[in-house]
């Protein structure tokens, strides 16, 4: 079955959609995977890779958002019901807000606790002095963020899987691979 361009997300977007989903994947067992780890050079190699992995996932997610206001989601089915658009809706909404705030709140965690963000030798410019109180709000919130960031996700698949089985529509492969 073929379908018209524009009922598929283009290869960019497509592109885009899986590397991020595996950078976030990555940055959740990695963030949850430090605590373990203990203090010294192996444990300060992996918050290095985190923070670097995070800076370039900020990148991508703001070139995604680029994108995607510059080239519109291909149209939902006039089957689905308003309800459901809106939540649609306001998942991607949340789900982009979430991958620019996350790593923003991580680069300042990291400078309100007196440590550069160094994405592969390049030295982030500091936003926020060194301040153990800001330090803990930034920490609170990169944990409670990455939770929310979480159950969206899960929402999203959930969601993803309930068109490709239960209603066998084509909202799923409009961001799957291949034609």
């Amino acid at each position: 079955m073929t379908r018209a361009h524009s009922d598929r997300y283009d290869v960019v977007a497509r592109i885009l959609h899986w590397g991020m989903a595996a950078g976030i994947l990555a940055l959740w067992v990695v963030g949850h995977m430090i605590d373990a780890i203990p203090k010294g050079p192996a444990r300060t190699e992996v918050v290095g890779l985190h923070k670097a992995i995070g800076v370039i996932m900020l990148v991508l997610a703001v070139g995604r958002l680029a994108w995607r206001l510059t080239r519109p989601a291909p149209p939902l089915p006039l089957s689905m019901p308003p309800l459901e658009r809106l939540v649609a809706h306001a998942g991607h909404v949340a789900l982009y807000g979430l991958m620019l705030l996350i790593p923003v709140d991580g680069i300042l965690m990291s400078q309100s606790s007196g440590r550069d963000v160094s994405v592969f030798g390049l030295v982030l410019p500091v936003l926020v002095a060194k301040n153990d109180a800001l330090k803990e709000i930034f920490k609170g919130g990169h944990e409670m963020l990455g939770w929310v960031l979480a159950a969206l996700l899960i929402g999203h698949i959930a969601a993803a899987l309930r068109h490709r089985f239960l209603l066998k529509d084509d909202i799923m492969a409009r961001m799957l691979p291949g034609r």
